[in-house]
């Protein structure tokens, strides 16, 4: 059943317009937004255990000796060394 949901929608059921590329697209009200409706919520949607991080294994090039080694072995041969 596509489309089906059950319960009470968050976003009340509007007529779409035929949007163009043109023309720019109307702003989402604030109240509909997911961040709302999970404000007061601990981890926000994201789950406790596997937490939302900006760089989870590093930034860069981090861990090519370490926990990405199996990576730089098996696409950058030769990579480190003399």
């Amino acid at each position: 059943l596509k489309g089906a949901s059950i319960g009470p929608s968050r976003f009340p059921a509007q007529p779409r317009a035929a949007a163009s590329r043109s023309e720019p697209r109307e702003k989402m009200t604030a109240r509909y937004k997911k961040s709302r409706h999970l404000r007061g919520q601990i981890s926000n949607g994201r789950g406790r255990i596997g937490k939302h991080r900006k760089h989870p294994g590093g930034c860069g090039n981090s861990g090519g000796q370490h926990h990405h080694r199996i990576n730089f072995d098996k696409y950058h041969p030769g990579y480190f060394g003399k």
